[in-house]
This record gives structure tokens, sequence and C-alpha cells, in this order.
């Protein structure tokens, strides 16, 4: 069975993790960056994964502490990565709880607004700050932005996906090595910076799974396409 996932976010890491410990025997893990034939499980962002098939469901969502909040939130302009990211989307959903406008820039670019007074929301791999979702879980709009899909059913991808996050926790410089390593996208000691802080947390909650898609809906009204199968 085949499993897609980004490597370059967050959402791949617990995997990333239990293939390199050899939990992921008889299933291959593939990096949706970059191969675009994806498996019969996918593992993507909300405002992504609704571009899939009509074939695939929801089956468990995941809460990942991911974004921070820099610089000075009383600014009227919020200042964030590339638009169609999950960062731009978390910040378009900010802004709408705060009347406030979303302008687009490159991470060195936000960092430097936030700099000079300006407020800016960043992965946490590009600056620390204040945690997005902490600010989000206080107004109540907290939902998990990330997704498990699956076209054929297999209740052993969601154990191994929590056999990954339980070695994030307990083995964090280890885990730091193998997402540096498996992932290509981020430096062994960013991730040993900023591993602890994402706070994985995988639910089946149907109701859960149903905010998620009210919330996310509010910024990307393809969102409410997504199928959730009995949880």
């Amino acid at each position: 069975m085949k499993i897609s996932a980004p490597f370059a976010g967050p959402i791949s890491f617990p995997l990333l993790v239990a293939r390199d410990r050899g939990l992921l025997r008889g299933y291959e893990l593939s990096n949706s960056c970059q191969d675009n034939k994806l498996g019969e499980v996918v593992l993507d962002s909300i405002t992504n994964i609704w571009r899939i098939e009509d074939e695939y469901e929801v089956r468990s969502g995941v809460f990942i502490k991911m974004y921070s909040m820099i610089g000075r939130k009383e600014s009227n302009v919020v200042y964030t990565v590339r638009k169609g990211t999950l960062a731009d989307y978390n910040a378009r959903l900010y802004a709408l709880q705060h009347g406030k406008e979303v302008v687009n820039l490159t991470p060195n670019e936000v960092v430097k607004k936030a700099e000079e007074g300006f407020m800016g929301i960043v992965g946490n791999e590009v600056k620390v700050g204040e945690s997005l979702e902490e600010e989000f879980m206080r107004e109540g709009i907290l939902a998990p932005s990330c997704l498990m899909a699956f076209k054929t059913d297999d209740p052993d991808v969601l154990r191994i996906y929590d056999d990954g996050i339980r070695i994030i926790n307990e083995e964090p410089i280890l885990a730091s090595s193998i997402i540096s390593r498996e992932s290509g996208y981020y430096d062994e000691e960013t991730m040993r910076r900023i591993i602890s802080l994402y706070h994985h947390r995988r639910t089946e909650d149907r109701n859960e799974l149903m905010k998620a898609i009210s919330i996310y809906s509010k910024v990307e009204q393809n969102v409410s396409k997504i199928k959730v199968g009995n949880t």
C-alpha cells in the first residue's frame, strides 16, 4: 500500500520516523511534493486535501503547533508567506477574526516586517514566537489543520502514525536527525530547535473533523467538499 505525504510538512514527520525505525514494512511512503500519483492513503493540509478524488474519505485529523505570531499583534496588517500555503490560510483565518489585512511576502521579508513593528505569521522553522495554535485555542477556532484520507481503509496506518508521534516525543534528538535526513527540507540544527514545539496529536473525533471543515471553509470554500468517513 502506498502512502502519500508532503515531506516538507510536519504532517509527514511521524511517518518518516516510523519508516526509519522499520515500522512501515509493507508500505511505500511517497513524497507528494515530488510524486503526483497519490497512494491509497493521503496526508496533507486541510486546505490541500480537498483536491483529491471523491473515492477518498477522511478518517483522522492531526493537530500540530507549527506556526508562530511574530511582531506586534496590534498591527492592522498581517504579513505571511506565499499565497495558498497553510500558513497563508491560517493568517487569513486570524485576519478574519480580527479585521486585518493579509499581505504575502517571502519568509525573510515577513521577519523584517515584524521587526519593523508589523505582525507576521510564519512557520516555526523561520522564527519562533507566540504560538498561533494556542491563540486559536483561546479564540475557540482551533481545529486539526491536517487530515488523513483513505481510499482503502487501513487502521494499521493510524497505529503506525501514533508510534511515530511517540518516538518523536520520547527521542526528539534521534527524531530530529531522521526528519532532517529523510525530508530533505530541514537542517538538523533547526529541527532540534523546534521539534518539541510541534506536539502532534491525532484525532478521530468526528466533531473535531467537522469543526475543522467548518472553520477552514471560511477562508477556502472548497474545503466544504471534503468527505468525512465513519470514525
